[in-house]
């Protein structure tokens, strides 16, 4: 059952910089004494008034997704000036806070969290709200998203020795590898082209797949495998220490499948003419979901 309610505008508020969500983690914020929220996931974004997608700040749900989860609910928020939307999809609980901004676009705030957890509806809301404010009052991006990254904490995932993003052709467009694996870090061209070897055929497993080809626990030796993952004709190589992982790892893998496509396919990937300057700040992204 979905259930859609407007919102009055004087319900309490809490500050923003102070409450903080934290995502699978059972913690307390002793100092401030204010709620911590156990959650799966959190994303912002804004729909515009031709129905269009904007995700502008997510994290562990996933671009794809927070997409499919907005396209579900979509038509009903255009309708509504503001309000929440309460639903349930398979073993999660859905939760959205919209609001209208100045040109009738709709900013969509959206909790996920799995069914058996009991969401604390009233301190999300007066969360929602803030994000809001702070959102009207015309602040940049990165100051958008330096204050979500206070409100949300988001564990990271452990066991992971290097990371390497290639095209198939065994063209290096990132890497980052654990600092005390020098050798690894020192020959990572090398180990980009021993990975598109081995996929070398399976070139029609990759090509027009919309997952791709996943080749997983592959012996390395020394207590470390390596798990393969294709999509779009691009390679996400991830080298682990296989007693070491945690629970999250292998969905993490997922998401930064869905980062670096998202933000890099249609641009750069598509067009390669060879800069790598561009996948540079791959590295803040890796570095919110992996401990390397």
């Amino acid at each position: 059952m979905i259930i859609l309610l407007t919102q009055k505008q004087d319900l309490a508020q809490i500050n923003l910089y102070n409450a903080m969500i934290i995502l699978n983690e059972n913690q307390q914020n002793m100092e401030y004494n204010f709620p911590i929220f156990q959650l799966r996931g959190f994303c912002i974004s804004e729909i515009s008034i031709m129905g269009m997608v904007e995700i502008i700040f997510q994290k562990r749900i996933g671009i794809t997704l927070s997409t499919k989860i907005i396209d579900l609910y979509k038509n009903t928020i255009i309708k509504k000036r503001q309000g929440y939307i309460k639903d349930t999809i398979g073993n999660l609980t859905i939760y959205l806070q919209f609001y209208e901004k100045k040109g009738h676009n709709k900013l969509v705030i959206m909790y996920i969290d799995k069914t058996e957890n009991v969401m604390n509806y009233p301190e999300l809301y007066n969360l929602s709200k803030r994000i809001y404010e702070s959102i009207s009052s015309d602040l940049l991006r990165p100051e958008i998203r330096q204050i979500c990254d206070r409100s949300v904490d988001i564990p990271k995932a452990k066991g992971i020795v290097g990371i390497f993003i290639i095209d198939k052709a065994g063209f290096l467009y990132f890497s980052k590898v654990n600092k005390d694996r020098p050798y690894m870090a020192n020959n990572n061209f090398q180990i980009a082209g021993f990975i598109s070897a081995i996929l070398i055929y399976s070139q029609d497993f990759i090509a027009g797949e919309e997952y791709g080809l996943k080749l997983e626990d592959i012996n390395l030796g020394n207590g470390c495998q390596m798990f393969l993952k294709t999509k779009s004709n691009v390679i996400f190589a991830y080298i682990v220490e296989k007693p070491n992982c945690s629970e999250n790892i292998k969905r993490y893998m997922q998401l930064i499948v869905e980062e670096f496509l998202y933000r890099y396919y249609s641009c750069y990937v598509v067009e390669f003419k060879g800069d790598l300057t561009p996948f540079h700040s791959f590295e803040e992204v890796i570095d919110e979901y992996f401990e390397i």
